[in-house]
């Protein structure tokens, strides 16, 4: 299967302002919930496709490289943001 690493790091960029958005500014609760619950869902869904990271690298041009260290980066906050969310619960 091939991963286009540009196009989701941007998707998970995307995802994890949307968190910011929902847990930082949410009106409600349930807001606060559902922000944490579709990054969840996000971060497993894509843990279980990026795999063998030498796997993953080989193969690929110098810009999904970057696209690869940019998903692995946004994984790593993303992961610490739900963390950070859990221990304050």
């Amino acid at each position: 299967m091939s991963i286009d690493f540009l196009k989701t790091a941007d998707f998970l960029q995307a995802e994890l302002q949307a968190f910011y958005r929902g847990v930082r500014c949410g009106k409600d609760e349930a807001e606060r919930r559902a922000a944490i619950a579709r990054l969840r869902a996000v971060v497993a869904h894509l843990q279980s496709i990026i795999g063998d990271p030498h796997a993953a690298w080989q193969g690929c041009s110098v810009e999904q490289r970057w696209g690869y260290l940019r998903v692995l980066s946004h994984l790593g906050t993303a992961t610490h943001e739900l963390k950070s969310v859990d221990m304050s619960a």
